[in-house]
């Protein structure tokens, strides 16, 4: 058989002599069309193959109780990304229930599942501690505190553990600032609550369920949800002042956080979903401990803050006054010794309103450098007298009612006598 050879016959020629054709001319382009080398070969997509981050990481939230949670809701199956292919039309929910639909949805498809970065120790951590030391004169107790915490975290390689800290001290001795410098130092979250300004513990921590009115989810376990890390700094401001509506008790609820087996299945009464706060690092400030309940003290690591003297004084004005420059755009001269001196008489926390009155003065006179002259003149305006006196209908009125109240003592003194006098006539 030749190579045009075929095992059967062509009752055509002319088909016969088509099919030989194109078969020859079929070998011709194989024979001059280059080899395929490993080079020229399309190397196949490696497998996508997903990271394991569980020793780095930890679910803040429980993505499975927020899809059972989103199915009891629509009453069927969520199907998530092929919700729109596969999922029927969701039922008309009241205007809460909608609310809680959408937010659980939100957790549902976070890009993570709901897993947060945790804090490990490292060098740079703990030099970044140490820079901040510097900077925060009178907290060098606490910073220590911190910086051996991740020392041992470092040398074990287990996550940072810092338990529940409480700084007590006058006011205006930074207490806020420190704590915002350590959630810097440590690269975290701050999430910070003023206490005094909160009027419901509640909804503070864990929510309120659908069933009251304007109802949501906690601060904090909203802030843990949509924040980077599972170890953020959670910062209760003046927790000493923090009272609520006559019928709950702010304490107990803050109990829940303080206590790491609570915080770690601490359930959200909004969405009902639990979520683990037991990674956060709580500091709190007060400037009276003898407003807080003994259980509540119990929970803490007490550090008291002394209101700074001498060179630590001196640190903390030189501080303050470099913020104050670099909030001015550096436009402006830092300030002299001498100035800076004379502005150590102040409080701290008065102290930068002192010194951006001053520079007005300067500013007034077309100067960038502050003078002892534009301190005394600002002190009279920040300081002010010791006794303001009232103004305007409040000093009116208060004169009328201490008008009011002689006369009403006088009527009742002749009142008196008439009533003594008739007895006597009597007699």
């Amino acid at each position: 058989m030749t190579k045009d050879g075929y095992d059967f016959q062509f009752t055509d020629p002319a088909l016969k002599a088509r099919v030989v054709r194109a078969k020859r001319a079929s070998r011709k382009a194989a024979a001059t069309e280059p080899a395929v080398t490993e080079v020229d070969a399309v190397p196949e997509a490696p497998l996508h193959v997903p990271v394991d981050d569980s020793a780095t990481t930890m679910a803040v939230y429980d993505h499975a109780a927020v899809e059972r949670q989103i199915e009891l809701l629509i009453g069927r199956p969520y199907y998530g990304d092929k919700e729109e292919y596969l999922g029927s039309p969701f039922p008309t929910l009241s205007e809460s229930d909608q609310s809680r639909l959408d937010r659980l949805i939100s957790l549902y498809h976070d890009p993570r599942t709901g897993r947060r970065n945790l804090l490990f120790g490292s060098p740079e951590l703990v030099a970044n501690l140490a820079r901040i030391r510097d900077r925060c004169p009178g907290f060098e107790a606490i910073i220590d505190l911190i910086s051996r915490a991740a020392a041992l975290a470092m040398r074990t390689g287990t996550p940072l553990f810092v338990p529940p800290l409480l700084l007590v001290g006058p006011p205006g001795t930074g207490k806020t600032h420190a704590s915002r410098q350590i959630a810097s130092a440590l690269r975290t979250d701050i999430h910070a609550i003023n206490c005094a300004t909160n009027s419901d513990a509640q909804a503070l921590v864990v929510g309120h369920p659908t069933s009251w009115k304007a109802a949501r989810m906690g601060v904090l376990t909203e802030a843990m949800a949509s924040g980077s890390s599972a170890q953020p700094v959670v910062l209760l401001d003046e927790v000493d002042k923090l009272e609520t509506h006559w019928s709950e008790k702010p304490y107990n609820t803050l109990l829940t956080l303080l206590e790491r087996e609570n915080s770690s299945a601490l359930v959200d009464e909004f969405l009902r979903v639990s979520f683990d706060l037991s990674g956060a690092i709580i500091i709190a400030t007060a400037n009276d401990i003898g407003a807080l309940p003994p259980f509540i003290i119990d929970r803490f690591t007490i550090l008291a803050v002394d209101a700074p003297i001498g060179k630590a004084l001196l640190a903390v004005t030189r501080l303050i006054a470099e913020g104050v420059v670099a909030e001015l755009r550096d436009a402006v001269a830092m300030p002299s010794e001498a100035v800076i001196l004379r502005a150590a008489r102040h409080n701290p926390r008065r102290l930068g309103k002192l010194l951006r009155l001053a520079f007005g003065f300067a500013a007034a006179a077309e100067r960038d450098q502050l003078t002892l002259d534009d301190i005394a003149a600002a002190e009279a305006l920040a300081v002010g007298p010791a006794q303001s006196r009232p103004i305007g209908f409040i000093h009116s009125m208060e004169k009328s009612e201490a008008g009011g109240r002689e006369e009403g003592d006088e009527r009742h003194r002749l009142r008196d006598v008439h009533q003594n006098s008739g007895k006597d006539r009597e007699k």
